[in-house]
């Protein structure tokens, strides 16, 4: 009796079945790559069009990465540096070409002649489109404007940007040349 009960035990714990190799949750939280001090490039027609340096770069195997203390650049076909930056947090999909910068965010768009700092920023590379949240502060420089604000939207397309909340800053016009600029505040 005592062989019949030990084999049942046997039975039961050896048909038991755990999937290790899952999430019981469902979600992914693991990085499926990790890298260390990174240096992702990217290249179009065999010129260098993209770069993210990275203190660590987290792929997933939802499209997704992330890279922490990132600073990237960009360049148009002609190997022109067009942008450069930094933030503290860089989330990237893949899928729907979305950017979403965190924290301290620094942009000095050397085509246009603008600068962008920030908290928070998104970029849709697909619509060319950037946006804040709505109540995030930015402040935008340019060699005749500095202003900051929160609700914040640009468009690389039409080249144009807009603050949905009031907004302080200097305006420096060429009528007014006895004044460096008028401050202003819209409220």
């Amino acid at each position: 009796m005592l062989k019949a009960a030990f084999f049942l035990l046997l039975l039961a714990i050896s048909s038991c079945s755990l999937k290790y190799d899952e999430n019981p949750s469902g979600t992914d939280s693991s990085p499926e790559l990790e890298f260390k001090d990174a240096d992702y490039k990217k290249y179009e027609d065999n010129k260098l069009s993209t770069q993210i340096q990275a203190q660590t770069l987290e792929q997933y195997k939802d499209s997704s990465a992330y890279a922490k203390d990132a600073r990237f650049k960009t360049w148009n076909s002609g190997g022109d540096l067009l942008t450069e930056g930094y933030c503290a947090l860089l989330g990237i999909n893949s899928d729907t070409k979305i950017y979403t910068l965190f924290n301290e965010i620094f942009i000095n768009n050397i085509e246009q002649n603008f600068k962008i700092n920030a908290e928070r920023l998104k970029w849709n590379s697909e619509t060319k489109q950037m946006v804040s949240t709505k109540d995030g502060n930015v402040k935008l420089t340019r060699s005749d404007i500095e202003i900051q604000g929160s609700g914040f939207s640009a468009s690389g397309l039409s080249k144009s940007f807009e603050f949905t909340n009031p907004v302080t800053g200097i305006i420096t016009t060429d009528d007014n040349e006895e004044s460096d600029g008028e401050n202003f505040s819209e409220e």
